[in-house]
């Protein structure tokens, strides 16, 4: 995946839709008010952003056979993280860390290495998500058969054997891309970014597409082996590579009561083209099956809580979705998503070398 190449076609169209500058004069002034309705959004990137929060981010790979009612969802032992944020302009940044006190679980449910990079570009005109993930230690999180529950030998056999699964890891690569329609009324980013205001009730269609690469692979099969009788062959791979490329549809609105407090949401999902790459052990080697579907994907945000000219203080939470079938009642889901407790205080600020960077790229 060339994660590089949609950003560079975000960032030539916002070139081409901004008015020209000349590398020779100093760039042009932003549009007032960022180009928004006055009556209904203040916008509030020309100031410094300053935040303060408390996150977690998580996500899950299910193995699914609806013909059995069998299923089998893994899970990694991510942390609770106190964090610090600042953005200017459409740069974000936000830095969190974990702590001991907040996170002590590990005896049981395993310990998880991991690298989560998850990135968001809130414009006016766009909407734009970027996530890079390597975990690396999973358990098993919900176990589903016919006639398992606890108390049974078996259940409770593979319980104790298998839930905790060092060995196995997943990755995943993405980005998606959002064109916000009706953009004039409606802020993306004072909900999920905290650098506008979005002072009255407004909503928008959400147009745009994605691309995802995701991988999961462990030493033996992600089935255990007691059940593995229960599940669709096609699930019953070691090793699972998949290329996906589709369309999104949604929409999201804020609502605002008494200028202050608001509750936004937004909702997209699409179809896309999905090739899958399983490995399948076999006698001393891996058999290599190539297969190609349709895959659903969707995409969900939901935040809350207080804004004003100063001080934005809320709950956001996001979620992404997608769900592949291989063959007839075989079915791979995947997700990946964070909560987050923040607060955010505005800066009167002017940060003369980004103003003059970000206007000779035509993004102000």
């Amino acid at each position: 995946m060339h994660a590089a190449r949609p950003v560079a076609l975000f960032l030539a169209l916002a070139a081409f839709a901004a008015p020209p500058s000349h590398a020779q004069h100093e760039p042009a002034p932003p549009p007032a008010n960022g180009g928004f309705d006055s009556t209904r959004v203040l916008d509030l990137t020309h100031q410094l952003t300053l935040r303060l929060f408390m996150s977690t981010k998580f996500n899950a790979a299910e193995l699914r056979d609806a013909a059995r009612e069998s299923r089998v969802t893994y899970r990694p032992n991510t942390n609770v993280n106190l964090g610090v944020g600042v953005s200017y302009r459409a740069l974000t940044l936000n830095l969190g860390f974990g702590f001991g006190f907040l996170n002590g679980d590990d005896a049981e449910l395993g310990d998880t290495r991991y690298l989560d990079a998850q990135g968001n570009m809130f414009g006016r005109r766009f909407a734009i998500n970027l996530f890079a993930q390597s975990y690396k230690g999973y358990y098993i999180d919900v176990l589903n058969y016919p006639g398992s529950m606890a108390g049974d030998t078996l259940y409770d056999r593979i319980i104790r054997e298998n839930r905790l699964r060092p060995d196995l890891v997943q990755e995943n690569l993405g980005l998606s891309m959002l064109h916000i329609v009706g953009n004039r009324r409606f802020s993306y980013r004072a909900a999920f970014n905290q650098d506008a205001w979005q002072l009255r009730s407004a909503g928008a269609m959400l147009v745009g597409g994605y691309g995802v690469f995701q991988a999961l692979r462990s030493d033996r099969p992600e089935i255990p082996q007691e059940v593995d009788s229960l599940f669709a062959p096609a699930l019953r791979f070691r090793r699972l590579e998949q290329a996906e490329l589709g369309g999104l549809l949604g929409y999201a609105h804020t609502f605002v009561i008494k200028r202050h407090v608001f509750i936004a949401l937004s909702i997209a999902g699409g179809v896309g083209l999905v090739r899958s790459e399983g490995w399948y052990p076999e006698h001393d080697t891996d058999r290599r099956d190539v297969l190609w579907g349709a895959g659903l994907r969707s995409q969900q945000r939901i935040a809350l809580g207080y804004n004003s000219a100063r001080t934005c203080v809320g709950l956001s939470a996001s979620n992404e979705t997608s769900s592949t079938s291989p063959v007839r009642d075989a079915t791979y889901g995947w997700n990946v998503g964070n909560v987050r407790l923040f607060v955010a205080y505005r800066i009167p600020a002017r940060i003369g070398f980004v103003d003059k960077a970000m206007g000779r790229l035509g993004l102000l």
